[in-house]
């Protein structure tokens, strides 16, 4: 396989890896501090002061400023914020450098974005048998909306909806977690992910809120 073909297939088969599967029971609308009492925080908000910056493969990633990554510097940015604004950046930067890494980056993307566990043992596996240069797809799956429905001190599961090239607009169930200190995302085993779901422009406006490059508001 051709390296532009092979790139193109890697960043679909990431971006079609819906790494939401067994996802954790969480709660939906507060989170305990260390009072014991219980904090209302809004699931629905978008992360503020955020502007999107060129990723890996001419793939688009957001920097919040409440929300992180608060280390931009290295090869692999780092440091989300402890809120599910947090975790939705955290879920779309992850996705990008997964489908976007290079042969000297993929390793790093491994150890700072994903949690330990057989989902990341089996990518890092296939990723190495394949390799993928630093030029850009001519035309790159598009981030436009996201949905908390799990949140938690701990973990989160933030839904993602992406446009691909085909022209097709799907969903993307992300499970992340705080187990290491960092939002990170906890990938499924191959045998365990499940298919993109597919929904429509309507179905964005209604139950998404509005969150890419291309978006208004």
């Amino acid at each position: 396989m051709k390296t532009g073909n092979m790139r193109r297939a890697a960043a679909a088969a990431v971006l079609a890896l819906a790494v939401g599967s067994g996802l954790a029971s969480c709660s939906s609308d507060d989170s305990a501090n260390s009072s014991g009492q219980t904090q209302q925080v809004d699931l629905s908000a978008a992360p503020a002061d955020t502007s999107w910056v060129a990723g890996p493969a001419g793939l688009e990633y957001p920097v919040s400023g409440d929300a992180g990554p608060s280390e931009t510097s290295g090869p692999v940015p780092r440091g989300f914020a402890a809120s599910p604004q947090g975790a939705v950046v955290a879920a779309v930067v992850t996705q990008v450098f997964m489908s976007g890494a290079d042969d000297d980056t993929w390793p790093e993307v491994s150890q700072v974005l994903l949690e330990p566990g057989p989902g990341r043992d089996q990518w890092a596996q296939a990723r190495a048998l394949m390799s993928v240069g630093t030029q850009p797809l001519d035309n790159p799956p598009v981030f436009r909306g996201f949905r908390v429905s799990d949140y938690s001190d701990s973990e989160a599961v933030v839904t993602l909806a992406v446009s691909y090239p085909t022209g097709q607009l799907a969903v993307l169930p992300v499970q992340m977690s705080r187990a290491s200190g960092d939002w990170k995302a906890v990938l499924p085993t191959q045998e365990d992910a499940p298919d993109l779901q597919e929904i429509s422009e309507e179905e964005l406006k209604s139950k998404f809120t509005a969150f890419g490059p291309r978006e208004e508001g």
